[in-house]
C-alpha cells in the first residue's frame, strides 16, 4: 500500500468505527446527502423537529419494505416527525421509489457518513441527539419500533411546548 492510500484508509477506519460506536444520548454528526427523489438533505436543517432515519442494507427491490415504513412515518408526520431513508446503492440495483426522501450515500461525499450496522432505525430528537437506536431485524420489529416511537413522540417536551 502506497503512502497516499494510508491516510484515506485511516480516515475510513476512524469513521466506520465511530459510526458503529453511536449509542443513545450521542449527538449525531451533521451530514448532507443527495436525495434520489428531491433536493439534498442536511440533518442540521431539521433542528427543531424529531427525525427518524431508516438505514437500509440492500435496497434492490426493497419497494414493499419502504412502503410499510413510509406508511408508519406518514401516519406520524402530523406530530412533526421527519423521516429519511438512507441507502448505499450497488451497481445493478433497480431504481427505488419513495414519497419520503431517499438519501444516497456516496463514499466520495465528504459531507456524508454511513452507519455500518444496517438495517437500522434511529430516532433523533429535535436537538440532534440520538434517542433510540434499533439494529437487527428491524423489518420484523416494525410494531415494536412503532409503539416505542409513539411513546417517544408523546412524552417528549418539544411536543408539549407546542401545545401549551
Amino acid at each position: 500500500m502506497g503512502y497516499s492510500a494510508r491516510p484515506v484508509l485511516l480516515i475510513a477506519l476512524l469513521f466506520s468505527s465511530w459510526a458503529m460506536a453511536l449509542k443513545p444520548g450521542d449527538k449525531l454528526p451533521d451530514f448532507v446527502m443527495p436525495a434520489d427523489n428531491g433536493w439534498p438533505q442536511r440533518l442540521s436543517e431539521q433542528i427543531g423537529s424529531p427525525v427518524m432515519l431508516i438505514w437500509l442494507d440492500d435496497c434492490d427491490a426493497c419497494g414493499e419494505t419502504l412502503v410499510e415504513w413510509q406508511y408508519l412515518a406518514e401516519s406520524r408526520a402530523h406530530k412533526g416527525l421527519q423521516t429519511w431513508f438512507l441507502y448505499q446503492p450497488k451497481e445493478g440495483d433497480r431504481k427505488t421509489r419513495s414519497r419520503l426522501p431517499l438519501l444516497r450515500y456516496q463514499p466520495t461525499n465528504k459531507n456524508a457518513w454511513w452507519f455500518a450496522e444496517t438495517p437500522a432505525v434511529m430516532l433523533v430528537s429535535p436537538d440532534g441527539v440520538l434517542d433510540h437506536l434499533y439494529v437487527k431485524d428491524v423489518d420484523e420489529r416494525k410494531d415494536e419500533i412503532a409503539t416505542s416511537m409513539d411513546r417517544w413522540l408523546q412524552k417528549e417536551a418539544w411536543l408539549q411546548a407546542d401545545t401549551e
